[in-house]
C-alpha cells in the first residue's frame, strides 16, 4: 500500500513539474529543473529498491516467526498434554497410596483390637464387663466381635442391662459386617 501510495506521488511529482515548468522557469532553468529531476528520480527508485528490498526482508522475517510461533505452540500443546497425563498418573497413584495406608491403618487397629480381645477374654468376665462398660460403646462392641462368642456373651451378661442391650445391639451390626466382609474377601 505505502509503495504504491509512494509511486504515485513520485509520478504526480514528475508530471507536475514536466508541465508545470514551462510556465514557471526559463529555459536555462529548465533544463536545470530536468536534469534535477531526473537526479532526483534516480534517487528515488534508488530509495524505493531499497524500500523493495527491507519490506521483502521483513516478509521473510514475518514468516520464519510464524513458522517459530507454529512450532511452539505445537510444543506448548504436546507439553500440556504431557502434563496432564503425569498429572493423571500422578493423582491415581495417590490415591492408590492413600487407601494403602487406610487399609494399613485399618488392619493395625484390627490387630490392636484383637490384642484387647484377647486380653479380655482371658480375664474374669466381671472385670471385663466393667471395663468394657467404661469405654466407647463402639470399640466395645469391635472387641466383643474378635472375641469365641461363649466368653463375649458371659461378659455382656455380667454387665448393667441397658449398657449391655446398646453394646450388644452395636456387637450384632459390627459382626453382621465383619461376616459379609470376610465372605466377600474369600471370592
Amino acid at each position: 500500500m505505502r509503495l504504491q501510495a509512494l509511486r504515485l506521488l513520485i509520478i504526480a511529482l514528475i508530471i507536475n513539474i514536466i508541465f508545470l515548468s514551462p510556465f514557471v522557469f526559463s529555459k536555462e532553468k529548465k533544463s536545470q529543473s530536468v536534469s534535477s529531476i531526473v537526479e532526483k528520480t534516480n534517487e528515488l527508485k534508488a530509495v524505493e529498491k531499497i524500500i523493495d528490498e527491507k519490506i521483502n526482508l521483513l516478509e521473510s522475517e514475518k514468516k520464519k516467526i510464524e513458522t517459530e510461533r507454529k512450532a511452539l505452540e505445537k510444543e506448548r500443546l504436546a507439553t500440556d498434554k504431557y502434563v496432564k497425563e503425569k498429572k493423571a498418573e500422578l493423582d491415581e497413584y495417590v490415591k492408590q497410596k492413600k487407601k494403602e495406608l487406610e487399609d494399613l491403618k485399618n488392619q493395625v487397629a484390627s490387630e490392636k483390637i484383637k490384642k484387647l480381645a484377647d486380653i479380655y477374654s482371658n480375664a474374669k468376665p466381671k472385670a471385663a464387663a466393667d471395663a468394657l462398660s467404661n469405654m466407647d460403646e463402639d470399640l466395645a462392641a469391635q472387641i466383643l466381635v474378635f472375641m469365641q462368642s461363649r466368653k463375649a456373651g458371659g461378659i455382656i451378661s455380667k454387665m448393667n442391662p441397658a449398657k449391655a442391650s446398646r453394646i450388644f445391639q452395636r456387637f450384632v451390626e459390627k459382626r453382621k459386617k465383619t461376616q459379609s466382609d470376610n465372605s466377600t474377601n474369600k471370592r
